[in-house]
């Protein structure tokens, strides 16, 4: 496998950093707290996010693996393909089908033609570039990204002169919710992101590389977004640029920069989503995988599948970390608990573990819902390890990797 530079991988970090939904998730941060609250809110969840997407990068750099590979480690092989492999699958569809809806609509009302429609020739235009791998997938998300921020900038060019942009805000949020919950907020925005991290760094020379996309890629646009976001709603009631500006007689702007701005997301869920596929079902190549992703992607957002995605992007946001913490404690610790190749039940039981206190607490209310399910999982997982041990040989890892379909890292 040829290696790459990082400026050739940095392009789905950047369709997460540059996405219209950072700013969402900046104006979701306005709406709870105001002033340095939300100066610090913002900026450590963005260095708890960008921490938890590098670990994993690294550890695919490290492996030369792919997430599939990974989670066969504390999972076994048929415990990673009947278990992740899945989740993920549902993770990819499920944001698949949010980015084509909102990309596609806009683009439908760009060129004048039906909302479906417009998601159909997202969906197909996206489609055609990752066809060709993650080369393509990469650069072009890197293209749509510069674009996106491009257009960002006329478009706060055009808001600034009509309207007046602030932080501060008047000290009274309108549904406070505290620091705690807003530096979840931030890391749920981009958890399915951080967990997918060594699908695009495993063939990475050097492990600052995995850092230089981080920060180029992911964090240094994402606080400006996510900034912009916070303004746009202490001062305009809305975090949504796209809609400021067709409201201040823009739509052409407004439109282009929601239906580039979500192509890198699109693309990378189109990737992992189609290796999740086959692995789940390895007599599905990745070119039919991802004519599959596409298609019941498509249809669910053709569906509406976006009235219902609060409840189901909040369960896939509780599932990624813990298994991400999972994966840390068996790559880089010296002991992993004793199991089978192809079932291990503690890396199974401490994700359930993890899964259930987050979705526990999160059902009550309470906003340390996401790094509690960490924490369960990883104690959970350390416990086992010190229970009973065998020593971590990534060598050998890697040898039932060649022999595996599941731990497929790249398409054919």
């Amino acid at each position: 496998m040829t290696q790459k530079g990082w400026i050739g991988r940095v392009g789905p970090w950047a369709g997460i950093g540059t996405s219209p939904a950072a700013m969402m998730m900046g104006g979701g941060l306005a709406q709870g707290v105001e002033g340095w609250k939300l100066l610090v809110s913002l900026l450590v969840g963005t260095v708890a996010l960008a921490a938890i997407a590098v670990t994993q990068g690294l550890i695919g750099q490290k492996t030369r693996s792919a997430l599939l590979s990974i989670t066969s480690g504390p999972l076994g092989l048929l415990g990673s393909r009947r278990f992740a492999s899945p989740a993920i699958l549902a993770m990819m569809l499920g944001w698949f089908a949010l980015n084509v809806s909102v990309a596609g609509t806009a683009l439908g009302r760009l060129i004048g033609v039906p909302d479906r429609v417009g998601m159909a020739l997202v969906a197909l235009g996206m489609l055609s570039v990752t066809w060709f791998g993650v080369n393509a997938l990469s650069w072009s998300a890197l293209a749509a990204g510069i674009a996106t921020v491009l257009i960002a900038v006329e478009g706060i060019r055009i808001v600034v002169s009509e309207r007046d942009l602030t932080l501060i805000g008047d000290g009274r949020a309108l549904e406070p919710i505290g620091v705690v919950p807003s530096v979840a907020l931030v890391l749920g925005y981009g958890a399915a992101f951080a967990l997918r991290t060594p699908d695009f760094t495993h063939d990475l020379e050097r492990p600052r590389q995995v850092i230089w996309c981080a920060l180029a890629g992911l964090a240094a646009p994402l606080v400006l977004f996510g900034l912009v976001g916070a303004a746009l709603q202490q001062s305009t009631g809305t975090w949504n640029l796209a809609d400021v500006l067709r409201d201040l007689g823009s739509p052409t702007i407004a439109y282009l920069f929601v239906a580039i701005g979500f192509t890198g997301s699109v693309m990378s869920n189109l990737y992992s989503g189609a290796l999740s596929l086959s692995d789940v079902a390895p007599r599905i190549g990745y070119r039919i995988g991802l004519c599959l992703v596409a298609v019941v992607g498509t249809a669910l957002a053709a569906l509406h599948f976006s009235r219902w995605m609060l409840p189901y992007l909040t369960t896939m946001a509780l599932a990624g970390p813990p298994l991400a913490a999972i994966c840390w404690i068996h790559t880089w610790g010296r002991r992993s608990p004793r199991g089978n190749l192809n079932w291990r039940a503690a890396g199974i039981a401490s994700w359930a573990a993890g899964l259930v206190v987050g979705l526990g607490l999160n059902a009550a209310g309470v906003g340390v819902a996401l790094p509690a399910g960490i924490l369960a999982a990883a104690g959970a997982y350390l416990a086992a390890t010190w229970l009973g041990y065998s020593p971590v040989n990534l060598g050998a890892r890697r040898s039932a990797k060649a022999e595996s379909p599941s731990t497929r890292s790249e398409e054919p």
